[in-house]
């Protein structure tokens, strides 16, 4: 009787160590889970600053209320104003000046509005137009305003820029003129290292319109 109680102990004695073994593999299994998504939780949260973007207007002197992800109205307009403007920077005459901005603001451009604009390049250089000194600038006090920003849609918005444009022909002036340029800016997602903006224009609402002729 005494053997078949030790044979009974021994028996439920490796038993309950079997099923303690499995108990502590299984915590080791959730332990293990646990440190997994802990390390993803950290290394996510420790690199969250880098992928949020903040966008700040240009004017901040009475301080501002911001939201990620948000892009202010007149950054969006100060956006539109330096890249246009840039475009049609020509301190030249040799004819490829507005050709090598479209490259080189390229980023800033829908892919559409660049072929629009190489082609409206080639029309310009094949009527003798582009052999020029051009210089675009703001009309006095035509700084943002509101009117001058409106939303379209999700993410695009019209910007109206109502500017100065002067062309030069052998020093000699033979254009002036003010033009309100209707231009389409949309959000894009970009590498921040081609464009920090995260913006691009993508057209014209409509033509630009005429508003004064000097020359």
């Amino acid at each position: 009787m005494s053997e078949k109680i030790f044979r009974g102990w021994i028996t439920s004695a490796w038993k309950k160590e079997d099923a303690d073994k499995q108990v502590i593999q299984l915590q080791k299994r959730f332990i293990s889970v646990l440190c997994i998504l802990s390390l993803a939780f950290f290394i996510g949260w420790i690199t969250s600053p880098s992928r949020l973007m903040l966008y700040l207007p240009p004017d901040i002197q009475n301080g501002a209320t911001l939201k990620a992800g948000s892009i202010p109205e007149p950054l969006i307009y100060s956006f539109a104003y330096e890249i246009w403007q840039e475009l049609n920077y020509w301190p030249g005459e040799n004819g490829d000046d507005y050709q090598k901005n479209i490259h080189t603001y390229w980023s800033y451009l829908t892919p559409k509005f660049k072929a629009e604009l190489l082609e409206d390049y080639a029309d310009l250089k094949a009527s003798g137009q582009v052999q020029r000194i051009r210089y675009l600038q703001g009309l006095s006090g035509a700084a943002y305003e509101s009117v001058n920003v409106k939303k379209l849609g999700n993410n695009t918005w019209e910007v109206d820029l109502k500017m100065r444009l002067t062309e030069f022909k052998n020093n000699q002036a033979v254009k002036d003129v003010e033009i309100i340029y209707p231009l389409i800016v949309t959000r894009i997602n970009v590498s921040t290292q081609n464009n920090p903006y995260g913006l691009a224009i993508a057209g014209f609402v409509s033509e630009p319109q005429r508003q004064k002729t000097y020359i």
